[in-house]
């Protein structure tokens, strides 16, 4: 990969006409890339040219309004600390560990609360950029700019906020807090306030009875910096910007297990500059430079912009693993899928936070081999490895005192399968003497170790191998020793079909384990000269393995045999039961194609069979991690390649940051599993040699160019370009002398292998469907067709332009848009918050269906079309009952309202408050004034700080019922400045869409007075 100058950015501003008013266009995903009359290559000279910060930045996440809600955090990183950044209160970013066991607790939320005038400016603009990564924000004269360390810096794990356009006459704060249930000592002196707290793990059996524990520091550059101990739980910083108005905020967030907090501190912040700019700084956008320098990266483009899309989330991928995982031997950033360290719900967790579920840690895995970025695989192969023994001693334990070690699917980080830590029976992992999701699912250790086997074939590192060959033999080891021979003379097994059947007959999970482990255990004991006898007995188990079970294709339910292959309508059962309880939505069947790469593309009849079984699946598209992508790319089905993705990312990619929910709707942190499936699915569609043999777009869709790098076995990248569904580059670096098996990328015609260092012809020409090639490490050589040679197309850069505005697909977005001006607040109306009770079920105001009645509104003075009068304004409510959209869900929507008066008032109720949001007063002489609504929820009696404009006596509900329970109409006013006229308002940005469970501010009025 040839890196090139950064293509210059371009920062997206607010454009004003002369009378004031925002034109604001609607935000796309970025244009289609127009396709040439005659294809380009991009290979030149031996190498193939890629402006790598110009294709990183067309991934950069917009901000084209601030991301108010914690569910539209950003993520920053540095594989150690994880933050999600967002834009409540000013700036609020949670602090993340992985090693803040076993509940993995939060050190604290950071909130600099003087960032309002900036995220609540009407010129606002943000950017997560990527190839620095850096996230980047302006508005109202200030700029932001926060990042967590990297490089040098790493060790004391800080996130810094740059701050410039400060007032410098005006004292800013900078608080880091926790919250109820927490109990950290709270500290101060000089400049540096700190919050410190350590628990003890449970003990044995089920944990270690160790030492965690959590800090937060936080310091600032800047002049008369004081820190302050505010509660038990907070702890500011005051001080006043420089004389130019810049200022730092530091906070650091280092591992901790007890000690003297303010003194270790002192030790971290000694060695920054509290300087804007500085060390920190460089250091990190140099990290980041050269990962990106050493990522297998992608462009792609289609004429709907879907691949366009595709591309976003995998670059996305990158940072987000990147920023989330170490390179050392740290515990993994990810424990089911979760990006817990980007989490922004407090101590909130999914699942069981302390144990890891390597059937979601899969996706990850495999997209970090095929991008070349293999030290981020250490972290999960290393959990494993330094729990061998305790793995061991848990196998002995629990599974009949057998040999090897049978790997907990759901196991605790101290190596063991308890799923609470409360109790040593419920839901334990691999024992075999209780049905539950994992008692007897088996297969874990051979799926790790088959992706250690894999990073050794990609990397030929034999040191790496003899590292991690225990977990191989010792997985194969039990699997053997697990297997009982019948009287038929083969080897079964009663265990699990991963989660999805339990304590079944044969199930396909195990043999396709058992049939893909034991040659690669064979194969790893040769290369290291060990452990004859344990693979000669593998090596005579290969050969007493029964066939996968069979079922038809209509109902799932019937035991077919292998000879049912020939009537065209069985497919792969999950077990040799076939009508067992199935409790998960898995499918089983499609093991055998991957991840266990036993049957692919050319594997005669059971290729046919596995392409049935991908047709005739019981699950589509469920849930986040499917693998129905990586599945069909394995088989050569480039339009199920394309619809799959598609609709997965339509489906579950719910957040801004372009990462996933596991059921399609936000929790408490965001998910990456779906980012490392579209990034698996995506290389494995353009380049794989998943079985030794090289396949150039085995299943890329026609209507989707390609530009890019995919990383392979024996250290060689392949970069590749498909335009207008043509291959017209391959070209292949390699690393280790090895002969390629390779398919012809153009079937049927002749094609030659070129030297490309010297353009010497090295290969053919050969017209054959599959050729060998002789690569030499360290060498670089071109494909092309005699006919139409790469050699003779014009010279293209791959290159790229940094994105400026928020993406869509569907109804999902990478970004937010900016926000739309309105000529009223009537226009921008948006949600049916007040129905008739004779036609209740047009209503949606809480996202369940309720709704106010309007009936009993107008009882309570506020009539359909009429008036409401409160704090002294008269307001026009709103015409509604008839199913018409009557009132504004507040996302930063602008209101153009002229007029003068010394208060400003509002009309509002929020439903599943409280909550509050910070919106914006424009005057006409440009001056902003920001301004805050807040809110109980619309059934709960009002505080004694809000203002009761309408209480209505019952709501409705669907079906035309009432509910008998009053709700509440919200008044709200706000002083204005003397002698300005008031030109527009910009709404709170709270939430765009009704949904349940989902907080939101519903505006029906707004009056000047």
């Amino acid at each position: 990969m040839v890196t090139h100058p950064r293509v210059q950015r371009r920062t997206a501003a607010a454009v004003f006409c002369a009378l004031g008013v925002a034109l604001l266009l609607p935000a796309f995903g970025p244009a289609p890339r127009a396709r040439a009359a005659t294809p380009t290559t991009a290979w030149q000279n031996g190498a193939f040219s890629e402006n790598t910060a110009g294709v990183v930045d067309r991934s950069d996440v917009i901000l084209g309004s601030p991301n108010s809600q914690a569910a539209q955090s950003l993520p920053l990183g540095n594989g150690s600390l994880g933050v999600a950044a967002w834009a409540a209160g000013g700036f609020t970013a949670q602090l993340n560990r992985a090693d803040t066991l076993p509940g993995r607790k939060s050190p604290g939320q950071v909130v600099i609360p003087g960032l309002a005038k900036l995220t609540s400016a009407p010129n606002f603009t943000g950017r997560l950029d990527l190839y620095d990564g850096v996230l980047t924000e302006s508005g109202g004269g200030m700029t932001m700019r926060a990042f967590v360390a990297q490089g040098s810096a790493q060790s004391s794990d800080e996130l810094i906020v740059d701050v410039t356009g400060a007032d410098p006459s005006t004292t800013q704060t900078a608080d880091v807090h926790l919250w109820s249930g927490r109990a950290p000592s709270a500290a101060a002196s000089g400049a540096i306030g700190t919050l410190a707290e350590t628990w003890s793990d449970v003990p044995a059996p089920i944990g270690t009875a160790g030492t965690f524990g959590s800090m937060a520091a936080i310091t600032a550059g800047g002049q008369d910096v004081a820190a302050s101990v505010v509660s038990s739980t907070d702890v500011r910083v005051s001080f006043t910007p420089n004389a130019d108005g810049s200022f730092r905020v530091i906070v650091a967030a280092p591992h901790w297990t007890g000690g003297n907090a303010l003194t270790t501190a002192q030790t971290i912040f000694s060695a920054d500059s509290l300087s804007t700019g500085g060390a920190p700084y460089s250091t990190t956008t140099t990290w980041w430079h050269n990962f990106w320098a050493n990522a297998g990266l992608l462009e792609l483009s289609s004429s709907d912009g879907a691949a366009q899309y595709l591309e976003n989330i995998r670059t996305l991928y990158l940072f987000d693993n990147a920023a989330e995982e170490p390179t050392t031997g740290q515990l993994p950033g990810s424990t089911s899928g979760a990006a817990s360290l980007f989490n922004f719900s407090a101590d909130s967790q999914p699942f069981y936070p302390n144990a890891y579920w390597f059937w979601n840690l899969r996706q990850q895995v495999a997209a970090n081999l095929s991008t070349g970025q293999y030290a981020l695989n250490l972290p999960v192969y290393n959990l494993y490895l330094n729990n061998l023994a305790n793995i061991q001693t848990w196998t002995k334990a629990n599974m009949g005192g057998l040999p090897g070690i049978c790997v907990p699917e759901t196991m605790r980080f101290n190596g063991n399968g308890y799923q609470s830590d409360t109790s040593t029976t419920f839901a334990v992992s691999c024992q075999n003497a209780t049905a539950t999701y994992n008692g007897e699912t088996i297969t874990s250790g051979a799926e790790i170790s088959l992706w250690i086997w894999q990073q050794y074939l990609d990397t030929g590192d034999l040191d790496f191998l003899k590292t991690y060959y225990p977990l191989i033999s010792q997985s194969a080891q039990f699997l053997y020793s697990y297997a009982s021979k019948g009287s038929d003379g083969l080897l079964h097994t009663v265990s699990n079909a991963h989660e999805t059947q339990w304590d079944v007959t044969d199930p396909t999970t195990t043999l396709a384990a058992m049939r893909s482990l034991f040659p690669a255990e064979i194969q790893a004991a040769a290369l290291l000269g060990t452990d004859q006898t344990l693979s000669a007995q593998l090596s005579t188990a290969l050969t007493e393995l029964p066939d996968y079970a069979r079922t038809d294709e209509s109902t799932h339910t019937q035991l077919l045999t292998a000879s049912a292959d020939a009537s065209g309508t069985d497919v792969i059962g999950d077990s040799y039961q076939p009508t067992a309880a199935f409790h998960n939505s898995e499918n089983i069947g499609l093991e055998p194609v991957w991840p266990y790469n036993v049957i692919g593309d050319d594997s005669g009849s059971l290729t046919a069979l596995a392409q049935r079984t991908y047709t005739y699946r019981p699950n589509v598209n469920n849930p986040d991690w499917t693998d129905d992508a990586i599945d069909a790319a394995r088989l050569d089905l480039p339009a199920q390649v394309q619809s799959t993705l598609v609709a997965s990312v339509e489906k579950y990619q719910v957040f801004p940051s372009g990462m996933a929910s596991w059921l399609g709707s936000q929790g408490s942190e965001p998910f990456i599993e779906e980012p490392g499936v579209v990034t698996t699915a995506l290389d494995e569609a353009l380049v794989t040699d998943y079985d030794g043999t090289l396949r150039i777009a085995p299943a890329w869709p026609s209507g989707w160019d390609a530009s890019g790098t995919v990383y392979l076995r024996d250290q060689t990248k392949v970069d590749v370009q498909v335009e207008g569904g043509t291959t017209v580059t391959v070209g292949i670096v390699t690393g280790a002398t090895h002969s390629m098996t390779i398919r012809n990328p153009w079937p049927g015609q002749l094609v030659q292998a070129v030297d490309g260092a010297s353009g010497a012809i090295v290969l053919g020409p050969t017209s054959a469907g599959t050729f060998t090639l002789g690569a030499t490490g360290g060498h670089s050589y071109l494909l092309e067709p005699t006919a139409n040679p790469t050699t003779a197309l014009p010279f293209a850069q791959v290159t790229g332009t940094p994105a400026t505005a928020a993406k869509h697909l569907g109804s999902q977005s990478i970004g937010l848009d900016a926000p739309t001006a309105y000529a009223s607040l009537a226009a921008s109306f948006d949600n049916v918050g007040v129905t008739s009770d004779t036609n209740t079920n047009v209503g949606n105001f809480d996202g369940n269906g309720a709704s106010m009645s309007s009936q009993a509104l107008a009882t309570a003075g506020a009539a359909s079309g009429g008036t409401v009068t409160a704090g002294g304004l008269t307001f026009a409510w709103p015409a509604e009952g008839g199913g018409q959209n009557d009132n504004t869900l507040a996302a930063g929507q602008i209101i153009n309202l002229g007029g003068s008066g010394s208060t400003l008032g509002f009309l509002f109720a929020a439903t599943y408050g409280p909550l509050s949001g910070t919106g914006s007063i424009i005057y006409g002489d440009g001056t902003v004034q920001s301004f805050t609504l807040s809110a109980t929820d619309w059934q709960a009696t009002p505080t004694s700080g809000e203002t009761t404009a309408v209480t209505e006596a019952y709501q409705n509900r669907a079906g035309n019922t009432q509910y008998n329970k009053p709700s509440y109409v919200l008044y709200a006013g706000i002083p204005l400045a003397a002698g300005k006229t008031v030109t527009r308002v910009q709404l709170p940005n709270v939430g765009p869409v009704p949904a349940a469970k989902t907080a939101e501010l519903h505006i029906f009025a707004i009056a000047i007075g």
